[in-house]
């Protein structure tokens, strides 16, 4: 029998990059919104316990519409790192593993699920990453470049990442952190190691106009695959 495990998906962001009034999370991917691809995901996997919505308030009340009423939807707060830790107070109290994942990602495989949940009861925290296809240019300031490390060494962070529930929770209890983008940082900081697991180029982050229009070319050949 494997660990109780829950997962945290990030919705409560406005979405401003996005150039839209609708946050990114709510806009059609195909027939449906981008949320609830992500959520059928997470729900079909079968891996999950319990599921957390964390959603801006002004639309908590439409997504409870949406949803299946054993899936919590609660309140996010200014931030991602406010956000991620109201969903950990969030998780009841038998969870031992929980996976944090960017609702606007909604082609995360089961193999990266799978393979998160196996391997951070190895190693208590995970984060999945892919190579970096570009140079990583590193600039103090912004106007020079500083340095130009090796590529090899540089990897791109993607969601989900994934824990043991007692040390995330450390994490968040004791970081001098206040706008950390990645829940990962947060263990670093507590001097806890991370491990890595391979992520997938299809896993993308739906950000931006051109994202939208990637999303929509990977699920018509998704569809066209499973016909």
């Amino acid at each position: 029998m494997g660990p109780n495990v829950a997962a945290i998906l990030l919705m409560a962001g406005i979405g401003s990059r996005l150039g839209s009034p609708l946050p990114k999370q709510f806009h059609l991917l195909g027939s449906k919104k981008i949320y609830l691809h992500t959520l059928e995901k997470f729900l079909e996997s079968g891996l999950f316990q319990q599921i957390i919505l964390v959603c801006h308030p002004d639309w908590i009340d439409e997504v409870k519409t949406e949803i299946p009423s054993h899936v919590l939807v609660i309140s996010g707060g200014p931030n991602r790192q406010s956000s991620s830790l109201l969903g950990l107070q969030a998780c009841n109290l038998k969870t031992q593993v929980v996976m944090i994942h960017d609702a606007v990602r909604p082609f995360v495989s089961q193999e990266i699920l799978e393979r998160n949940i196996s391997a951070v009861q190895r190693h208590l925290a995970v984060d999945t990453c892919i190579p970096s296809a570009d140079t990583v240019v590193h600039s103090e300031e912004g106007q020079w470049i500083t340095s130009i490390p090796k590529r090899k060494f540089y990897l791109r962070g993607q969601t989900p990442q994934t824990f043991d529930y007692q040390l995330i929770c450390e994490a968040h209890r004791k970081t001098q952190l206040t706008e950390s983008t990645d829940d990962c940082s947060l263990v670093l900081e507590l001097g806890h190691p991370v491990a890595i697991e391979a992520g997938e180029e299809n896993n993308i982050k739906i950000t931006t106009e051109l994202d939208v229009e990637m999303a929509e070319w990977i699920l018509s050949q998704k569809t066209v695959s499973a016909s």
